[in-house]
């Protein structure tokens, strides 16, 4: 449960230094993040391990996908079952992958049955920036992110009308087509993003694999598109429609014969009314429409459909933001219900939550504190209240040290409790909710382009879910009585000799206390380094990825640790126009993420992009 008296004790510490406080400079070209506190502030005053990828980063990497990018970051670990397209999990601060909340333009788009986020399904070429938020966030968030939060947001309506467009094409029959406007006119700001995307792919199982294993290539395509319109109806009065939605068709590998498949359709619509009632209040009320279809068919059965698992998700959020000389409040309430429809008969099929949330946060120069509280009440699993308290002190030019202490915690999912017998599984109703304590320290510097970031943090689990057996060959989900994970993550970046370099390394010891077994998945260490040059016209880099060995608990084996090399060319030929070359895994590492699945060898792809 949240203490209120570590709040007490870590303003007392702010107010304790007041009258030693001294105006220090603002960081230069410091990002602007929203998702560490629900409300605009400098990445710099951030008090969270948190991280801003622009759409700048994103095409100068060359990556191909949203899981490429993730997997790049600090205390994150993404899992595959085969290649682009297929099932994709993400494993941040050696948490569950259901741990991780995602959203889109602030709309949570996520099953309820699984937990997770069909994150194969979201293109890069619809994204502005990438927020990811490590750490427990459910005082802000609520249910669900006691590993973190990564809200991606898409492109935005700004300045005079332009234009973008991309073509890619690559080996395994790879072809990627975009095109998108943006711009505002008059008291109008609006964008329109297209995407296609297609591949061959490649197996993704191998023998090891002995109940699925089939040769056939596995290939994928994706259409989607997202639209933001705002109008303006008067100085600080924005009402704003937002639009996304991707559908995706994957070949996977289920039977030993004939050809599987998923179809995927992710939809998020949102209506947004935000004003600015005076000079420190500003209102925002939303209404958020969500949906994560999944289908599965095979040519086993004559290509009918085997299963179908749709969640439909709504929420009511109203949110105030008061700036005040005492500090910032922001204060607001959410409703939300979801639905569950299935070939698959569950006990329950939905669930609502009503919550408040109530943020505080103090700049004292030198001194910044943030903290946060909010109450849930599941109409399944009852009220639950969870907090957050953040301390930083910059005591010199440049540096920062910060210490946070948060609660979270997660209901089950669908599957987790009501799951009917099928496959070798069954479901648990009798599981309890997971609950977390998560302290952590940081030191961070930042000057004049060169920055570092040391995070330790102690995230104990209570009732953590995890498989188990009911016997005679049927599993099911577990709660875990206690779970602990350790962690130090370092990230830096800064420029030697004209060539500009960053990098991250993350060791992790996250295991059951009952039994001492890590948890599945997770690296014990693991390194991504960066090395870029930009020679006028062209601009060269070269990427490394390293991971230790992982326990996959599913199959009962180790997975040997592994190291892969990118490297990528950017040549502006014209204004305006950019042609670029990237080359993945350039020395055709094997490697597996899951056991018995592929991973991509060597790869190839060219492309030319158009931004004005």
């Amino acid at each position: 449960m949240f203490k209120p008296q570590t709040c007490a004790a870590l303003v007392a510490m702010a107010c304790a230094g007041l009258a030693q406080a001294a105006d220090l400079p603002e960081f230069a070209g410091d990002p602007v993040i929203v998702t560490a506190s629900r409300a605009p502030q400098p990445l710099s005053k951030t008090l969270a391990d948190a991280t801003v990828i622009t759409r700048e980063e994103i095409e100068e990497s060359g990556a191909q996908t949203l899981q490429q990018v993730l997997s790049r970051q600090a205390a994150i670990t993404i899992t595959g079952n085969g290649g682009p397209g297929t099932l994709s999990n993400i494993f941040m601060r050696g948490t569950n992958s259901s741990h991780t909340v995602v959203l889109v333009d602030g709309v949570r788009i996520s099953s309820a049955t699984s937990g997770t986020t069909a994150i194969q399904s979201i293109p890069l070429e619809q994204i502005e920036r990438i927020e990811i938020l490590r750490g427990p966030a459910s005082s802000l968030y609520g249910a669900d992110a006691i590993g973190g939060v990564i809200q991606i947001i898409s492109r935005r309506g700004e300045g005079e009308p332009h234009f973008n467009a991309g073509l890619e094409v690559g080996n395994r029959g790879t072809g990627k087509l975009t095109a998108g406007v943006a711009g505002v006119q008059g008291n109008t700001a609006y964008s329109l993003q297209l995407s296609h995307a297609q591949s061959d792919g490649f197996s993704a199982t191998n023998p090891s694999n002995a109940y699925s294993y089939n040769p056939d290539n596995d290939g994928y395509n994706t259409d989607s598109y997202s639209a933001n319109l705002t109008q303006t109806l008067a100085p600080g009065h924005d009402l704003t429609v937002r639009l996304f939605q991707s559908f995706a068709k994957a070949d996977f590998d289920q039977n030993p014969i004939g050809q599987d498949w998923t179809k995927t359709r992710l939809t998020g619509q949102s209506l947004e009314s935000k004003n600015q009632f005076t000079d420190i209040w500003t209102s925002t009320l939303r209404f958020s429409h969500s949906q994560d279809k999944q289908e599965t068919f095979s040519d086993v059965t004559g290509g009918q459909r085997n299963s179908l698992y749709q969640t439909t998700q709504n929420e009511w959020l109203w949110q105030n933001d008061l700036s005040t000389d005492f500090g910032k409040f922001i204060l607001g309430a959410t409703h939300g219900d979801q639905k569950v429809e299935s070939d698959s008969v569950f006990t329950k099929n939905t669930r609502s939550t009503n919550a408040g949330f109530l943020t505080y946060q103090l700049d004292l120069d030198k001194y910044l504190l943030q903290a946060s509280v909010r109450r849930d009440h599941d109409d399944q699993f009852g009220g639950k209240t969870t907090g957050k308290v953040d301390y930083g002190y910059r005591f010199a030019e440049g540096w920062q040290i910060r210490a946070g202490y948060g609660t979270a915690y997660k209901a089950p999912t669908f599957n987790d409790l009501y799951y009917p017998l099928a496959y070798g599984y069954q479901g648990n109703p009798n599981l309890k909710p997971e609950s977390s304590i998560n302290t952590e320290l940081g030191l961070e510097y930042r000057h004049q382009g060169s920055s570092f970031r040391l995070t330790g943090f102690h995230n104990q689990i209570s009732n953590l879910i995890s498989s188990g057996s009911l016997g005679n060959g049927i599993s099911t989900s577990l709660n875990i009585k206690h779970a602990t994970i350790r962690g130090l993550s370092l990230e830096g970046q800064t420029k030697l000799a004209d060539v500009d370099l960053s990098g991250n390394v993350t060791l992790l010891d996250a295991r059951d206390d009952s039994t001492g077994q890590w948890l599945a998945f997770r690296p014990r260490q693991s390194a991504n380094f960066t090395a870029s040059r930009d020679w006028g016209r062209w601009t060269t880099g070269v990427e490394q990825q390293i991971a230790s060995v992982r326990y996959d608990n599913y199959s009962n084996v180790t997975l040997h640790g592994y190291g892969v090399t990118n490297a990528y060319v950017d040549y502006h030929f014209a204004k305006s126009w950019t042609a670029t070359a990237r080359v993945e895994n350039l020395f055709d590492r094997e490697y597996q993420t899951v056991y018995g699945y592929n991973t991509g060898g060597l790869g190839a792809f060219l492309g030319v992009r158009y931004s004005q």
